[in-house]
């Protein structure tokens, strides 16, 4: 069975900014989410992160930056980094959902900017969604 059919929720493909730290290591690296799903996220990363290692998951686009554990369920060796999948700990559904949200909602804006003629990378749409509609989209219940 591939890791494609393991696979229960669907994956967003994102750019959001993330910074991971872990605890027992003084040991942190700033990345950008390769896709995100109800179960979890990937990124890339210059260190390989050893599977059922707790770190640290830092969103620093948010103010406050918000930060929530996260556990390595996967690390895969690729050319000169390494592909890591994490799953959230200690979440509700309601975050998971709105993480989803928040990735479904950049890219929106990101083909809206598109389709007025104006190229925006993900990563430049990540942090203009979130200096324009960030602070509104979280203080909303």
């Amino acid at each position: 069975m591939s890791i494609a059919d393991t696979r229960k929720n669907t994956r967003y493909p994102t750019s959001l900014p993330v910074a991971f730290s872990l605890a027992e290591v003084v040991a942190s690296e700033s990345a950008y989410l390769n896709n995100i799903s109800i179960s979890g996220m990937s990124f890339n990363s210059m260190v390989a992160l050893e599977p059922g290692t707790v770190i640290m998951l830092h969103f620093p686009v948010s103010k406050p930056v918000f930060s929530t554990p996260g556990l390595v369920v996967w690390c895969r060796k690729m050319a000169f980094q390494y592909g890591i999948g994490v799953g959230y700990i200690d979440v509700d559904e309601e975050f998971r959902l709105r993480m989803v949200e928040v990735v479904r909602r950049i890219e929106k804006y990101r083909k809206q900017e598109q389709r007025t003629g104006r190229t925006v990378s993900a990563q430049d749409a990540t942090l203009e969604w979130f200096g324009l509609f960030g602070a509104e989209f979280f203080s909303a219940e």
